[in-house]
């Protein structure tokens, strides 16, 4: 083969890459700036809860209507579409309304889906947020990826006529929540004081155990046998063995018919099972009436511990691609949607935002479910949400205490299901790209 030969074809070769190179998809702002143009459409992905809050930002924003396109759509697979909408350079929706782990799952370097929204937001509006609800929203590196939509802080509920009739005062600490148990199971045997059914929300986060602890994008603190571990899993069996503790979630048929008999002194659970699982209307599933039965409280602290800790369970976000070519109207659609008054309002479930959540607490002054207002309480809570411990992890939680379900379905201890929760977590976590490590 003559050397002028090989010269033609590699040639040819190299002006072939070149040429496939120059036509293959690229990313938008991948290796180049984006410029932004306000007169670019966008697509805003919501699920159908957020119906009333879309049809009242297009209602009130006649002259950018026609600019955005409101789109049902699955945050489930959401992760998975955005590999997609990456290989293929284009796709991906202008703003997302998902929860905080979803956030972070996507924001990783395989995704690198959310905008850094800290020059886009206000820091008036920012600092108007209720203390804590920000939290999730912030990577490791400080930058804002998301604005909290709502929010679901756990708190104690109780039955304010029952403990009064039977004497008890709300335990300070959770040593002190064990030994009323003792009390509640010899003298009033089939009252139970909570339920098993979101223990990695509740008891493991409110004692901060360390299980789910990022120190990075790339790293994560895993510890099951950490005292602060061990010490929830054994109030967990001490409870259970007692009776006082249901074995069974909070939306088990089993638990449903313990709350219909009004058989719930207390219950660790979120700010929005007020509302919507108590209720105390004819189809709610606790209470049937509403006679200003409940109340609440803060979750105890432990006695070691200087305050009270308590963890999230739910409470979701919007977010904003980094490829998006209208930022500031992607992001003005994401403030409206966490900021507005009304749409606070019209949500249902405690807003993030200061104002709109002070407006929606005025409706729970003249609601007959409750023995007060809760809102001061559950907004204290949300400033007490354990630091070394968040859902906003790209690993699933329920997945990891399946070991610890396990436990619990078969009568036997959930501390000694610790070092199978260890394995299990450390697993997902690999998985998702972690290196695990036992401390900070």
């Amino acid at each position: 083969m003559s050397k002028k030969f090989l010269f033609v074809f590699a040639s040819m070769i190299i002006i072939l890459s070149m040429v496939l190179a120059a036509c293959a998809p690229k990313a938008e702002g991948e290796g180049e700036e984006i410029v932004p143009d306000e007169n670019a459409p966008i697509v805003v992905w919501y699920d159908a809860a957020r119906q009333p809050a879309v049809d009242k930002w297009i209602a009130t924003h006649p002259d950018q209507k026609d600019l955005v396109t409101f789109e049902l759509a699955d945050r489930g697979v959401f992760a998975q579409k955005v590999l997609l909408f990456n290989n293929v350079g284009k796709g991906w929706p202008d703003v997302v309304f998902a929860e905080p782990n979803i956030v972070m799952y996507v924001a990783d370097p395989a995704h690198d889906y959310p905008m850094d929204l800290t020059e886009w937001v206000d820091k008036d509006i920012v600092n108007k947020f209720v203390p804590g609800s920000l939290d999730p929203c912030y990577s490791t590196d400080k930058k804002l990826l998301c604005l909290r939509n709502d929010l679901a802080p756990n708190v104690l509920w109780y039955n304010k006529p029952l403990m009064d009739e039977f004497g008890y005062e709300i335990p300070e600490t959770w040593e002190d929540y064990m030994a009323l148990s003792d009390v509640v199971a010899r003298d009033h045997p089939g009252y139970v004081m909570g339920s098993t059914g979101a223990i990695q929300y509740i008891e493991f986060w409110a004692s901060g155990c360390p299980v789910a602890q990022p120190l990075s994008m790339g790293q994560v603190v895993i510890n099951a046998s950490d005292e602060k571990c061990v010490r929830a899993a054994k109030m967990i069996d001490h409870m259970l063995a007692n009776g006082t503790l249901s074995k069974y979630n909070h939306f088990d048929p089993k638990f449903i018919e313990i709350a219909n008999n009004n058989q719930i002194l207390m219950l660790p659970g979120a700010a929005w099972m007020g509302d919507f699982v108590f209720g105390g209307k004819p189809d709610s599933a606790y209470y049937k009436t509403a006679e200003q039965q409940l109340a609440i409280a803060l979750l105890p602290k432990w006695a070691a511990e200087d305050k009270a800790y308590t963890g999230n369970w739910g409470g979701a976000a919007w977010m904003v691609s980094r490829h998006t070519l209208n930022p500031r109207l992607a992001v003005d659609v994401a403030i409206y949607m966490t900021t507005d008054i009304d749409v606070g309002l019209l949500v249902g479930t405690m807003p993030a935002y200061g104002p709109a959540a002070e407006a929606w607490s005025k409706n729970l002054d003249t609601n007959p479910l409750y023995a007060f207002n809760p809102y001061e309480t559950m907004k204290e809570a949300v400033g007490l949400v354990h630091p070394d411990y968040t859902d906003a992890v790209r690993y699933s939680l329920v997945d990891g205490f399946k070991p610890a379900y396990e436990a619990i379905e078969k009568g036997e201890s959930v501390e000694a299901s610790l070092p199978a929760v260890q394995e299990t977590l450390a697993n997902l976590a690999a998985k998702e790209g972690y290196e695990v490590v036992s401390e900070p």
